[in-house]
């Protein structure tokens, strides 16, 4: 259940008041010498973040209320003396705001919370506003010292071992957040803390290092350990051959390229020759090709990269980059549960169909919310919705002999009686079948006739889709 957010910011106003936070002591530090005050948006430095002074009180970013700057990559940003004695929120924007922890943006809207007179805006400054708490009670509960939770616990790690594991819980936390503060799950978030701080202690009784690690707890309490993604040359060295499946591309037939100390050492592309140079800067790569190859992604995970891959920028690939291993394996794991009363983005390439596969892309997308096992709301970009009919199916694969079966999921949409939309490429209904499924990400080939099916890309985040869509297009 949610808490009334009047009630909370009546209390963080009464707490404010008495003179309960730990952070009363800290007034004076951070002050520039034209009396400017520095203050400091982090669970990594969240660069591009926008601050906003809360003159109201009422945990939300009115209009006036967003200072002109927003982080620098320490993720700090300067105030006048007089918005320091406010509430500060910051709002960590997706695709816009970057996060030191991980290479990129951020994809995930959120909110952090620091009461007046509290220069530090952490996942922790937030919980403990949002619970009613002092930074010091909040600390407590988790067996935490209070006292780096009010400093710069990311330039810390390296002197304090107590600093690297207060990071690990604000990387964590983060992800459980709302994308404002009035979203926020209360009592959900303390089942979930819960089960952090019994996974964390695992961690430490077994001794291993929490900076190579990335965790992320479901609602249920139900914790999820990874591997943390170390960069974008980490990614594309240490894979073997990579995959690019892509909707530009025509047969169902996904390029790959090698990557290995510097040189290109396989790629199916016929412009890139063996042993071609790379270099690899943030989130950008460049082979030394003729023409010049470049790639800019959008997003990293251990798993896969997803980014546009050009010669011409006013023709863009569009590829997930996958191991040969992922790219090989059959079976996938899509239930209808994952469908239903959720909303799911669908990208494809309409210009295969239209112009030619030589053709710069034309993006489609469309927003496909399924409101029960049998009703979907259809929805391309910049129109209006209908209701159309859908259909789940489990498919098993018989390979040929030697080969074990494998499963497969298939959607059915149909479109009954709305007209014709080239958006949806002038079809009567859409029919994808699974191909790879990755959390919130998965890749689809959907039946065109007379063509091969094409390789089509879905995902629940609304801002990466959006991103996606509006950097692919010409």
């Amino acid at each position: 259940m949610r808490k009334s957010l009047l009630s909370v910011a009546v209390a963080a106003t009464i707490l404010s008041g008495c003179g309960g936070s730990d952070s009363d002591k800290n007034d004076d530090d951070g002050k520039n010498l034209d009396g400017k005050v520095t203050v400091q948006v982090i669970d990594g430095y969240l660069s591009n973040a926008e601050v906003c002074v809360d003159k109201n009180s009422n945990f939300v970013c009115d209009t006036g209320e967003a200072l002109s700057d927003r982080t620098n990559d320490k993720g700090q940003v300067t105030l006048s003396a007089s918005d320091s004695q406010y509430p500060l929120i910051a709002r960590i924007i997706a695709g816009e705001t970057s996060d030191s922890d991980h290479p990129g943006f951020v994809w995930q809207n959120a909110e952090l919370l620091a009461e007046a007179g509290n220069q530090l805006l952490t996942p922790f400054s937030t919980l403990a506003q949002l619970n009613k708490q002092t930074l010091a009670s909040y600390a407590a509960e988790l067996n935490l010292d209070a006292s780096l939770l009010s400093q710069d616990y990311v330039a810390l790690k390296s002197t304090n071992a107590e600093a690297k594991k207060i990071h690990l819980y604000a990387r964590t936390i983060t992800k459980m957040l709302g994308e404002t503060l009035a979203f926020n799950d209360l009592e959900s978030q303390k089942v979930q803390i819960q089960a952090l701080k019994g996974h964390i202690q695992g961690l430490e009784n077994n001794n291993v290092d929490l900076d190579t690690v990335d965790l992320t707890v479901n609602k249920e309490g139900v914790v999820t350990q990874t591997e943390r993604v170390k960069g974008l040359q980490t990614f594309l060295e240490g894979h073997g051959t990579l995959y690019l499946p892509s909707p530009n591309t025509a047969g169902n037939v996904a390029h790959q390229l090698r990557f290995e100390a510097g040189k290109i050492t396989e790629s199916s592309f016929g412009w890139i020759d063996i042993g071609t140079a790379y270099q690899v800067s943030d989130m950008s790569l460049s082979v030394d090709s003729q023409p010049v190859a470049k790639a800019d992604f959008l997003y990293l995970s251990n798993d896969f990269a997803l980014g546009y891959f050009y010669h011409d920028p006013s023709n863009k690939l569009l590829s997930v980059w996958l191991s040969e291993e992922d790219y090989q394996s059959r079976s996938t794991n899509l239930t209808k549960e994952d469908l239903i009363n959720h909303t799911w983005y669908h990208l494809r390439d309409l210009a295969e169909y239209q112009s030619g596969e030589d053709a710069p892309p034309v993006p489609a997308l469309t927003e496909l919310t399924f409101i029960s096992d049998s009703v979907v709301m259809v929805k391309p970009f910049g129109k209006t919705a209908f209701q159309a009919s859908w259909r789940f199916e489990q498919v098993q694969i018989t390979p040929p002999p030697g080969e074990p079966d494998y499963d497969l999921q298939s959607i059915n949409i149909f479109y009954g009686d709305a007209p014709l939309d080239p958006l949806l490429g002038n079809e009567e209904l859409m029919s994808i079948t699974t191909s790879f499924t990755r959390g919130d990400l998965m890749l689809f080939e959907q039946e065109y006739k007379p063509l091969f099916p094409l390789t089509v890309i879905m995902t629940k985040n609304k801002a990466l889709a959006e991103a996606i869509y509006t950097r692919w297009k010409p």
